[in-house]
């Protein structure tokens, strides 16, 4: 089954999977690799979440792994921010669950330099309203306490 690839996501540098609801990012950041968007797949954490991808030998894509610290999305961009100078990234899709996509932005957008694009995963319905309002608060906390990259 060909997966729908969005046009902007063409020649980005890197997908990330971020960390959270794992096996359903991480399926559509393995989709978006597979189907070519980006050279580059970078998974939080890999070796626990995916070591069979760290393995492979034969992915038409790299396969990085990083291990954020703090273990939160701002740790997450920041290590994601590190890679990308290193690797003289300009163009990263992230890929997150559809109710942490805002404020994944927000934060990436802090630390991460160069054009950013936001994969929606989807969500699980049936906890969709305890996500929300964890993420709620979470939101208004990297708006007021947390600002700083």
């Amino acid at each position: 089954m060909a997966v729908a690839v969005p046009q902007l996501l063409c020649g980005v540098d890197a997908i990330v999977s971020l960390d959270g609801d794992r096996p359903r990012r991480l399926k559509r950041a393995v989709e978006l690799a597979a189907a070519g968007v980006a050279p580059t797949l970078v998974v939080v954490r890999a070796e626990e979440v995916a070591p069979e991808l760290l393995a492979a030998e034969t992915l038409p894509f790299e396969v990085c792994s990083v291990t954020p610290e703090p273990s939160t999305t701002r740790g997450e961009a920041r290590a994601v921010a590190r890679l990308a100078s290193e690797r003289d990234w300009r163009r990263i899709a992230v890929v997150t669950s559809t109710y942490h996509v805002p404020r994944a932005r927000l934060i990436f957008r802090r630390s991460v330099a160069g054009e950013l694009f936001f994969v929606s995963a989807g969500c699980r319905k049936r906890r969709l309203p305890l996500d929300l309002g964890w993420e709620s608060a979470k939101f208004v906390l990297a708006c007021t306490l947390r600002r700083a990259p």
